[in-house]
């Protein structure tokens, strides 16, 4: 994938549907029996959401210390983050870092304050997008300068822009990854923020099908960000 902020799978427990389906089914002489789709649907329905705490997640997601900053803000998740202290983010996260100062403008919405708009002005834009690179440039290059005069990490990072490129690992049960997606994948949220939020959604679509499906089809508002995926079939 080339856009920089993105997620992919690291981890999920075996056979998590089935997994979720045996912990509902605890006070049942056969726990293990093979048809669960009923069951998950109902417990969605029903609001019983405990059970999908039986299975974990977890995913590795590249984006910029802006963005990052939005998703520790998730407090029943797990995280480990690229340190600056212990690399320089521009020789582990090459890629991202060439065109990590090319982000996207666009116009502030002052009727709501988490909404922005398209930028009508493209003369204007290109003018901001050649200043943005300028400045980009002499902070790499003061970067360097100082890593090479044999400034330590730690203080030569706090020069780094938000727009720095960053990887993280994200740890959560089923049932944060449903309320997760649900919240980060919809309106409201900032535009990079909800292409990790659809990536995490098109992954686990492919492992919890009948989890995702019951999702889509409950009228629970928290859920909204599954409906606004693109391209998400189960």
């Amino acid at each position: 994938m080339n856009r920089l902020h993105n997620a992919k799978l690291d981890w999920i427990t075996q056979d998590p549907e089935a997994v979720v389906a045996r912990h509902a089914r605890v006070s049942t002489k056969n726990p293990d029996r093979a048809e669960f789709e009923k069951l998950l649907t109902f417990c969605i329905n029903e609001g019983h959401w405990s059970i999908f705490e039986q299975v974990c997640a977890s995913f590795e997601i590249v984006t910029s210390r802006a963005i990052s900053a939005q998703i520790i803000r998730h407090r029943s998740f797990h995280y480990q983050e690229l340190s600056q202290r212990y690399c320089a983010p521009d020789k582990v996260l090459d890629d991202a870092w060439a065109n990590c100062w090319d982000f996207e403008l666009r116009a502030q919405d002052f009727k709501d304050r988490q909404n922005s708009l398209e930028f009508g002005d493209e003369t204007v834009k290109e003018v901001l997008k050649g200043r943005i690179k300028e400045v980009f440039s002499e902070i790499e290059d003061v970067y360097q300068t100082l890593l090479e005069s044999g400034v330590a990490r730690e203080c030569a990072r706090n020069i780094l822009p938000m727009c720095t490129p960053t990887r993280l690992h994200m740890q959560g049960t089923l049932r944060d990854w449903i309320f997760y997606v649900g919240l980060r994948g919809a309106n409201g949220t900032q535009k990079e923020h909800k292409y990790i939020a659809h990536d995490i959604g098109r992954a686990l679509s492919a492992y919890v099908p009948v989890t995702v499906k019951a999702v889509l089809a409950s009228e629970n508002p928290a859920v909204e960000g599954w409906r606004v995926i693109e391209n998400l079939e189960v």
